[in-house]
């Protein structure tokens, strides 16, 4: 269950969506601001096409919900979470200003919105939370593909993470994960998840040679919107399952994740190039994941380097061959 979901035609931006809506609502803390987020109707700019009585299949809010046989104080324990989806976004971006390519019917380009405490934002371990939501993300699709009984077209095709959050399958970029954060307070602030992937992206008209779309990977898919839907739905779920367990505890809640992240990776043991936030670069070996998410790079030089924010790419090995 979402707590709110406004979906749309055409938007600007998903996450700048919920970044405005977030600095007009009226309430100073961010669990009451995402449980309502979207209950107004009053317009919040750049959206086109907003049809009021779409929504999501699979996704009840509190409206649309009888609650079944959840109790009231389960209800209020529940971690909130609003949505917003759409099928186009004209503004697109990823991490570093990077746009993200998108057209009507081809991609999945949704936000999601949860409160944060700071306690937890100003704790060691808030790298986490970015790489947590491309963990919920891998799960979930494996889940729908489950459910949907589709199969890999190729045996070598699998789901990876490559730090510290990217979807990735078969070395080639299948989503991206934007996450950004909104102060509503001095206690609390707004995580912003923002998620692009391609699901029907013919390969004449991928952006680049190193993304790949989810119809190229997996078969068959059913259509558009119900493949949107369902893993915005199946999403969701996982994504409060495991930043709500976080939340509470995250120093048990840690062992488990780098495991998970060890077993996903994709970037681990290879030969990496990051760009650091100061625009220097950094060559060498990607050797572990820490417990506060970063990613300890072996140099050249043999000295060990830890890289907390980072654009990591992965390099081919001497004698690849280099498509």
């Amino acid at each position: 269950m979402a707590s709110t979901v406004k979906m749309l035609d055409t938007v600007d931006s998903t996450n700048s969506l919920i970044a405005r809506a977030v600095a007009a609502s009226g309430f100073s803390d961010a669990v009451n601001c995402v449980a309502h987020l979207f209950e107004s109707p009053e317009d919040i700019g750049e959206g086109e096409g907003t049809d009021t009585d779409r929504s999501v299949a699979g996704i009840q809010t509190p409206a649309s919900s009888d609650h079944g046989s959840e109790s009231s104080s389960e209800r209020s324990e529940r971690l909130p979470i609003s949505i917003a989806v759409s099928d186009v976004q004209t503004k697109c971006r990823g991490r570093q200003g990077r746009t993200w390519f998108n057209s009507p019917g081809e991609s999945l380009l949704s936000s999601w919105a949860v409160p944060v405490r700071i306690d937890v934002l100003d704790s060691r371990h808030s790298g986490w939370l970015t790489t947590i939501c491309g963990i919920a993300l891998i799960d979930a699709i494996g889940e729908v593909m489950t459910r949907r009984d589709v199969r890999a077209l190729n045996p070598d095709a699998q789901l990876e993470l490559k730090w510290p959050n990217d979807v990735f399958c078969q070395g080639r970029k299948l989503a991206g994960i934007l996450c950004e954060m909104v102060p509503t307070g001095e206690s609390s602030a707004v995580l912003i998840i923002g998620i692009g992937m391609n699901l029907f992206v013919p390969q004449e008209n991928l952006p680049i040679d190193m993304s790949t779309s989810l119809q190229l990977q997996f078969g068959p898919l059913p259509p558009y919107a119900e493949l949107r839907d369902e893993l915005v739905c199946v999403t969701t779920q996982h994504l409060r399952r495991e930043l709500s367990a976080f939340m509470k505890h995250p120093d048990d809640v840690i062992p488990d994740l780098r495991d998970r992240v060890e077993r996903l990776s994709w970037t681990l043991g290879k030969q990496v190039r990051a760009h650091l936030a100061d625009d220097r670069s950094l060559i060498g070996r990607a050797l572990s994941i820490n417990d506060d998410a970063s990613l300890t790079i072996l140099r050249h030089d043999g000295c060990r380097q830890k890289v907390t924010v980072a654009d990591v790419g992965v390099l081919p090995e001497i004698g690849d061959a280099v498509e």
